[in-house]
């Protein structure tokens, strides 16, 4: 039995074939369906198949998981993080016994999912998702802390989406002295110190902004005020050295450092902001509306790049 985690009355672990009497049995109830787009086992067997073909735990590291009650091992019903690849979001989501309904149960185990989410698997943030009418899973969502997003058809049906974004990163303002660790250890592997240091680090209108997890610096960004050529606006700025954390990339958390410095930038009224960009970095930046301009282009002992920018104002 792989438990999860623990909260005052339960604890979380990884689903069993064994569970599959239960998964038949709740959803053989129409009260516990009702708002969920999800239809019947036609018997016990297909719920074995399901569970044994369940491989969320090896594919993403997270999984819906069985809520047992610590008292007597009883199974209550299931909470857990279920990642969509395409979407490339996190879901906190709960079904229960309907006899287990009005405990306190949901709310006690997707918070603690919630929490094991951000500390554990340092998640940028999650969502949650209920049918419109579904007024007692709304209530669940919010006392969980989750924040209304907008009304949307999910799974066929009219449904309220919910976000909560980790409280544990936060952005600060850093020397250009603080970036250098994360620089060195990303983008200057191998390199001297010296190889870190940027022209412009140290110029009245740079800024350097810090994503840290708890108290750990993890990400850093600069942004200098340097005009290029290829652009006719006269306030532009310049991104170098974003860099994460190998341990926090993947996460979608560079969206956060770019966010933050457009937010400045926008305050200083900068018109355009344009860097370089390697060539596996593309694909994030486009995401994040920068556009490519021009061939490819080498840095001698850094690799392919390519000119990006996006117009601010």
């Amino acid at each position: 039995m792989n438990i999860i985690l623990k909260t005052n009355r339960l604890y979380l672990r990884e689903f069993t074939v064994e569970d599959a009497i239960h998964f038949y049995n709740m959803n053989d109830d129409f009260d516990v369906l009702r708002y969920t787009g999800d239809t019947e086992f036609k018997d016990l067997e297909e719920a074995k198949t399901f569970l044994s073909n369940y491989k969320d735990y090896q594919l993403h590291n997270m999984g819906r998981w069985a809520v047992c009650s610590k008292n007597n091992n009883t199974f209550l019903g299931w909470c857990g993080l279920k990642y969509h690849p395409n979407e490339k979001l996190v879901e906190v989501g709960y079904r229960f016994y309907k006899t287990h309904w009005n405990k306190g149960y949901a709310t006690e185990s997707a918070k603690a999912s919630i929490t094991y989410g951000f500390e554990t698997l340092k998640l940028k943030d999650i969502y949650a998702h209920a049918h419109i009418d579904n007024f007692a899973s709304h209530k669940v969502i919010e006392k969980c802390g989750l924040q209304f997003i907008n009304q949307a058809i999910y799974d066929g049906m009219p449904a309220k989406l919910y976000k909560i974004e980790n409280p544990l990163y936060t952005i600060k303002q850093i020397s250009a002295q603080d970036t250098i660790s994360v620089r060195q250890s990303i983008l200057r592997v191998g390199k001297p110190i010296e190889d870190c240091i940027f022209y412009g680090d140290n110029d009245e209108n740079t800024f350097h902004l810090g994503l840290y997890f708890k108290s750990e610096l993890i990400g850093v960004a600069s942004y200098m005020n340097n005009k290029s050529n290829l652009f006719s606006e006269e306030n532009q700025y310049q991104l170098r050295g974003m860099a994460l954390l190998k341990k926090f990339q993947h996460l979608g958390l560079g969206k956060l450092l770019l966010i933050e410095g457009e937010k400045l930038l926008t305050i200083k009224k900068t018109e355009r902001l344009w860097f370089n960009a390697r060539e596996i970095a593309i694909s994030f930046y486009k995401k994040n509306h920068f556009q490519t301009h021009g061939e490819a282009f080498n840095i001698p002992q850094v690799g392919l790049h390519y000119v990006m920018s996006k117009k601010l104002i």
